[in-house]
C-alpha cells in the first residue's frame, strides 16, 4: 500500500515537472548579430593594431529583469607587435602576432536610453589561448546598429577595441 502511494506521488510530481519543462526551444533569426572592428593591442612592451570579426546570438530571457545574455564566437588577428628586447641573439627587436578563435558569454545591461554596459567571459582558443574577460559600453544607433567600445584581457594580450554590430 505504501509503495503504491509513493509511486503515485512520484508519477504526479514527475508529470508536473515534465509539463513545466516542456517549453520548446526555438531559434529566432532576429536574435542573431554579426560584427567586426579594430583592436589596439598591447603585449609585454610592444603594441599592434588588429582586427576582429564576430557573430552572436542573444537569448530571449532576461536575468534580474534587465540583463541580456548572448553567446559570441569570433576571430581575432592582433596585428604585428614590435617589441624591443635586450637579447643580443634577437637583434634588438622581435615581431610577434596572435591569431585565433574565441568563444564568450556576453552580459549586457541598460545604462541609459541608448547606452548599455557589457561584461564578457570566455576562452581564446588561438595563439593566446586561455581565459578571456572584458568590459565596456555600447551605443544603440537604432534597433539594427550598435557600436561597442570595450577593454579585453587575455593571457598575454590586452586590447582596447571598437566593434560595429548589426542585429538581424
Amino acid at each position: 500500500m505504501k509503495r503504491g502511494i509513493v509511486f503515485s506521488l512520484l508519477m504526479l510530481f514527475s508529470s508536473t515537472a515534465m509539463s513545466a519543462e516542456s517549453r520548446s526551444i526555438t531559434i529566432q533569426a532576429s536574435s542573431f548579430y554579426l560584427g567586426g572592428g579594430v583592436g589596439f593591442n598591447t603585449l609585454s612592451g610592444g603594441s599592434g593594431n588588429g582586427i576582429q570579426i564576430l557573430g552572436g546570438y542573444k537569448f530571449d530571457f532576461l536575468l534580474n529583469g534587465d540583463i541580456s545574455t548572448a553567446i559570441e564566437l569570433g576571430y581575432m588577428d592582433s596585428g604585428s607587435f614590435s617589441a624591443k628586447v635586450f637579447d643580443p641573439d634577437a637583434g634588438g627587436t622581435i615581431s610577434q602576432e596572435a591569431k585565433g578563435v574565441w568563444l564568450n558569454v556576453v552580459e549586457t545591461f541598460p545604462i541609459g536610453n541608448k547606452v548599455e554596459g557589457l561584461a564578457r567571459l570566455g576562452f581564446d582558443f588561438g595563439d593566446d589561448d586561455g581565459l578571456m574577460v572584458g568590459a565596456g559600453m555600447g551605443y544603440n544607433f537604432n534597433p539594427s546598429w550598435l557600436l561597442r567600445s570595450e577593454y579585453v584581457i587575455r593571457d598575454h594580450i590586452n586590447s582596447f577595441q571598437f566593434n560595429l554590430l548589426y542585429n538581424f
